[in-house]
């Protein structure tokens, strides 16, 4: 059992880091470090792929458990790279390389610490959150050390984890939709920052951030769905971290610093639930 934990952990580590490093080398050549933004949910692909190969056997469990991050990682992944190739490095990594070079810091220079604070940064994240899945597969279907296989089968709490993904993937999904619609529509907007529209219809009436929503239930699904095998809810470290990163780091509190600077954002603010969805005040 503890050799398949590590087998998965290390194995997902090795290739993470083995891509993260490919990736940066890219970012050198393109000069768009935001790259690592698309690679995030096609990670979690990765990590599923090779725990469900190095596994015993193909149970339905372990089918299940590795179907819902590749099906959500490469939705994302597709997503981002539809939204983001070919515009250009990201405003947050431009002015995170714009502080660097006002404290001295040269190009290069701010492109080699890049590595080791955004590419293996997020690698190190990567591997926490995924933890229901390198844990989960591992004690999904294992031989005990008198040779007895035990096989972890699809239960209530499974079952309810896996209704909680298809719920997020819904959200997020038709979040994503509606938002990409609402640019588009208003990519010619051309007057004030502070008079721009905003997107307050659809799944966004009831929630500032229904994307955002949507990824955390996926992860507190998939979680649930770990925790049907032995102990597997020492892994709650994982949804608990993504559910903060959304809330209150890379998600919503990151977006709306900047929003609330508009008037209208203000308004929405007031009337709109912040993360969970719920009836708007008049």
């Amino acid at each position: 059992m503890k050799a398949d934990l590590y087998a998965n952990l290390g194995a997902s580590t090795l290739t993470v880091l083995a891509c993260l490093m490919v990736l940066w080398l890219i970012s050198l050549k393109i000069r768009n470090a935001s790259i690592i933004d698309i690679f995030w949910g096609f990670g979690f692909v990765i990590i599923a792929a090779i725990c469900l190969y190095q596994a015993p056997g193909i149970t339905p469990y372990l089918k299940l458990l590795a179907a819902l991050p590749i099906i959500w990682g490469l939705r994302l992944t597709l997503y981002l790279a539809r939204r983001n190739l070919g515009h250009g490095e990201d405003d947050r990594y431009v002015a995170m390389r714009k502080r660097a070079e006002n404290n001295g810091i040269s190009e290069g220079g701010w492109r080699k610490r890049a590595f080791f604070t955004i590419f293996l940064g997020q690698g190190l994240l990567m591997l926490i959150v995924a933890a229901p899945i390198w844990y989960g597969m591992a004690l999904g279907l294992y031989s005990n050390s008198s040779g007895v296989l035990h096989e972890t089968t699809i239960g209530p709490i499974a079952v309810l984890g896996a209704l909680i993904w298809a719920i997020g993937i819904i959200f997020e999904t038709i979040g994503d939709w509606q938002l990409s619609r609402f640019i588009k529509k208003n990519k010619d907007f051309d007057g004030p920052y502070e008079d721009k529209p905003v997107l307050s219809s659809g799944l966004w009436k009831y929630s500032r951030h229904p994307n955002y929503f949507g990824d955390a239930l996926v992860w507190w699904g998939i979680f649930l769905v770990a925790c049907q095998v032995p102990h597997g809810w020492v892994t709650i470290i994982a949804p608990l971290l993504m559910t903060f990163l959304l809330v209150r780091v890379s998600g919503k509190a990151l977006l709306e610093y900047k929003l609330k600077k508009r008037p209208a954002y203000g308004d929405y603010v007031e009337r709109t639930s912040g993360f969970i969805p719920w009836i708007p005040k008049k």
